[in-house]
C-alpha cells in the first residue's frame, strides 16, 4: 500500500520560473538574458548543495556582488520560484485528507528553503521538508532519497515519488520507490485517486474546495496554465 508521498517543489508545486523574472535578474547584473541564464544554471547545482549565496551570485555575475545588489538578486530569485501551482496543491491536499503522509524533497539553496519552510499553506500539507542545501546532497543522488525516507520513517515500498525530471525518477526507482512523472495536476490527481492511501483523516470530504489555500500562503498566486520548463 502507498501511504507516503515524496514530492518535488520546483515546477511541481511551484510554477516554472517566469521569463520576466530571469530578465529582471539579468538586468541587475548588467548582462544579456541568454548569458545570464547560462551562468545562472552553470553554478546552480553547487548553490543547491549549500554554496553560500554571495559566492553563487559572484560566480553568476563574474565579479564582486555586495550590499543592496546582492540582497536584490536573492529576493528576485526567491520570488521567481514561489509562484505556487494551486491545482497541484489541491490534488495533494485531497491525498493528505485521504490519509497520505507527505514529505517535500527539493533541490533548493538555503534562501529558497527558508522561504518554502515558512509557507503556511505548505506547512499544512507536509509533515517533513527536506532540502538539498541542508543535507549537502541533491537529486538525483540516491543517498538523498535514503535520507529523506529515513527522516520520514517510511519504507521505499510505501512511497510514491512525484517529480518532473527523468533522472530523478530513475534514481528513485533504483531505491525501490514507485514514481509519478509530473506533467499536469490533473494527471497527478487521477493517479492519486486510484491509489489506496490509508486511513482518511476524520471529517474528510472529497469535495472540499482548494480555494481556501490561497488565503494563508505568503507566496504569489498566479492563475495561469502550467508551462513545461
Amino acid at each position: 500500500m502507498t501511504t507516503h508521498l515524496l514530492v518535488d517543489f520546483g515546477e511541481v508545486i511551484s510554477e516554472p520560473q517566469p521569463v520576466a523574472a530571469v530578465r529582471g535578474m539579468a538586468a541587475v547584473v548588467g548582462m544579456p538574458t541568454a548569458t545570464f541564464r547560462e551562468r545562472y544554471w552553470a553554478s546552480r547545482e553547487r548553490y543547491d548543495r549549500g554554496l553560500p549565496a554571495q559566492e553563487y551570485w559572484e560566480d553568476v555575475a563574474g565579479r564582486g556582488v555586495r550590499g543592496g545588489e546582492l540582497l536584490t538578486l536573492r529576493r528576485l530569485d526567491i520570488e521567481s520560484w514561489t509562484h505556487l501551482n494551486f491545482a497541484t496543491i489541491t490534488a495533494l491536499r485531497i491525498a493528505h485528507r485521504r490519509g497520505a503522509q507527505l514529505t517535500l524533497l527539493s533541490n533548493a539553496p538555503s534562501d529558497l528553503a527558508d522561504e518554502v519552510r515558512g509557507s503556511a499553506v505548505l506547512g499544512e500539507l507536509f509533515s517533513l521538508m527536506v532540502f538539498s542545501a541542508e543535507l549537502r546532497l541533491a537529486k538525483p543522488d540516491g543517498e538523498i532519497f535514503d535520507t529523506a525516507l529515513a527522516l520520514a520513517e517510511v519504507e521505499p515500498g510505501a512511497t510514491l515519488f512525484i517529480d518532473d525530471r527523468a533522472e530523478n525518477l530513475e534514481s528513485a526507482r533504483g531505491r525501490g520507490i514507485r514514481t509519478h512523472e509530473f506533467r499536469t495536476a490533473t494527471a497527478l490527481h487521477d493517479e492519486l485517486t486510484a491509489i489506496d492511501l490509508g486511513t482518511p483523516l476524520r471529517g474528510f470530504r472529497t469535495t472540499s474546495p482548494g480555494s481556501r489555500l490561497g488565503a494563508k500562503h505568503p507566496f504569489h498566486r498566479v492563475d495561469r496554465p502550467r508551462r513545461r520548463g
